[in-house]
């Protein structure tokens, strides 16, 4: 029978436990998928956004209070949500945000999710909540030109 001194486990233990914690920080990152196909709703209407995804997971029934011009919607998939902004008596869409609960270190990753290949084009472009400072992005908007 082996006989171990229980204190002479103890760098051993230290170890294991540098080791665990090394590996769980390694993981790799899964790439985005594509969540919300925001170009195909540019150029719709309100009504005609919601026949495309449906009913909304917040505000489905849409505003109480029609003293309000602008009203806001929101969509909740893989852990995104697509916000829309619309006005509530010309039923025109405003803008779009997708807010991720991952933060990506690519603002690229964070486009992918809504299908968008670039920051502007001649329909839109697109701003991000990363500032100086920031090194990810969990939300970009959709403004219009």
């Amino acid at each position: 029978m082996m006989n171990i001194e229980f204190n002479s486990l103890k760098p051993v233990k230290h170890f294991f436990y540098l080791l665990l914690l090394i590996c769980t920080s390694c993981r790799e990152q899964k790439p985005p998928q594509v969540t919300f196909d925001v170009p195909t709703l540019i150029g719709k209407n309100i009504d005609e956004v919601r026949k495309v995804l449906g009913k909304p997971s917040v505000s489905p029934y849409g505003p109480t209070d029609l003293k309000k011009e602008y009203y806001v919607i929101q969509y909740h998939k893989n852990d995104q949500n697509l916000m829309i902004f619309y006005n509530v008596h010309t039923r025109k869409v405003g803008e779009y945000s997708i807010v991720s609960s991952t933060e990506y270190d690519n603002v690229k990753d964070l486009l992918k999710t809504g299908n968008l290949d670039s920051m502007e084009t001649n329909n839109y472009w697109i701003e991000t909540d990363g500032s100086f400072f920031s090194k990810t992005f969990k939300s970009i908007t959709v403004r219009f030109k």
